[in-house]
């Protein structure tokens, strides 16, 4: 330490990895998160206890898939000349970058807690020009 300043280790490769802006920052992180590819498909999975299907809003625009979950909850008890509250809130927001996604095929389920997003990968096709021979 010195002049009041505390030096940060320097950061190792895992910090790098998850750095990167393909794990981009979310609000809550209580909230587990697996990305994997299978077969010509990527798919999210996201476990969201204790949320409901209709807090739960998804968008993909410019190669981004934007996940956003918010629960209120508010408890009231009457009790004499007052009420009383108690209120509890979590949010969750998580972005994650993809490439060649076919945004119109993509699919989302929530079962028991966990969503489940489906992003299919664009089909590669092979342009063929054909070339005149003079």
């Amino acid at each position: 330490m010195r002049n009041g300043l505390i030096r940060r280790p320097t950061a190792s490769l895992l910090d790098d990895f998850f750095n990167d802006e393909f794990f981009l920052p979310s609000i809550s992180s209580n909230s587990h998160l697996d990305v994997y590819q299978e077969d010509n498909k990527y798919v999210v999975e996201v476990d969201l206890p204790g949320y409901k299907k209709e807090e739960i809003n998804m968008s993909f625009n410019n190669d981004l898939l934007t996940i956003k979950a918010e629960h209120v909850e508010e408890n009231k008890e009457d009790n004499k000349k007052y009420i009383y509250r108690s209120r509890s809130q979590s949010m969750f927001t998580r972005q994650i970058r993809f490439n060649n996604i076919d945004h119109n095929s993509i699919d989302a389920k929530f079962e028991s807690g966990v969503l489940k997003v489906i992003l299919p990968i664009k089909a590669e096709t092979e342009v063929v020009k054909k070339i005149e021979v003079k």
